[in-house]
């Protein structure tokens, strides 16, 4: 009896767990890109994310991607960050479309899915991350990308705001990338496996990513 009420306890927290999962995803509108289409036009580079201190330390971040050789559908993204020290640090992960405006990304702890659902206007799209395995990736919820390698002006922050509150997303403090230092651009794909449920699915690689 007592194994009995434990179990189901378990259970009830799972699916609890599982809810509030659940609850923290927003429907949003997506709009019309492709992880092909970046990959065509790459380099990426993030513009503005939530106002945190681990992100008020980086100056820039620049985002590459690859088709692995067996799966042209199926990515592996580097975000390489350059923190204000000119120091240089590395974030891969594993990327596939579901629809168009939709991806399915992991790194080695969480897997998530990104919705593309917005266009400010100052080539500034704007991305919303949906937790769905593991833990938060980098803590960022909304953030703008560009494919200009310069901060965003105050105007595109006002178009900003606006597409956040009409897509029903709560609207966060933002902190704008100042881009004052070189960017380190990976330019060339290498191998990794991180050691996650989707990740292994998709990625054939064996050996470790060193930097």
């Amino acid at each position: 009896m007592i194994r009995f009420a434990l179990l189901l306890l378990i259970g009830l927290a799972v699916a609890a767990r599982q809810k509030n999962s659940k609850q923290q995803c927003k429907s949003v509108k997506t709009i019309d890109i492709s992880l092909n289409e970046i990959f065509c036009n790459q380099p990426v580079f993030l513009t503005l994310v939530e106002k945190l201190p681990e992100w008020e330390l980086i100056d820039n971040v620049c985002v590459t991607l690859f088709p692995l050789p067996d799966d042209p559908s199926t990515f592996i993204i580097y975000s390489s960050r350059v923190y204000c020290d000119g120091s240089n640090e590395v974030v891969t992960t594993i990327a596939t479309d579901i629809t168009t405006g939709t991806y399915r990304r992991a790194n080695p702890y969480s897997t998530f899915t990104q919705y593309v659902f917005g266009y400010a206007g100052c080539d500034t799209y704007l991305l919303y991350n949906c937790p769905e395995f593991g833990e938060t990736y980098l803590d960022l919820t909304i953030f703008g990308t560009s494919y200009d390698c310069r901060p965003i002006g105050l105007s595109c922050l006002r178009k900003i705001e606006e597409i956040v509150i009409d897509s029903g997303l709560p609207y966060p403090e933002f902190y704008v990338l100042p881009m004052k230092l070189p960017n380190r651009c990976v330019t060339q794909q290498v191998c990794t496996l991180p050691p996650n449920p989707f990740s292994n699915a998709v990625s054939k690689y064996r050996s470790p990513i060193l930097f």
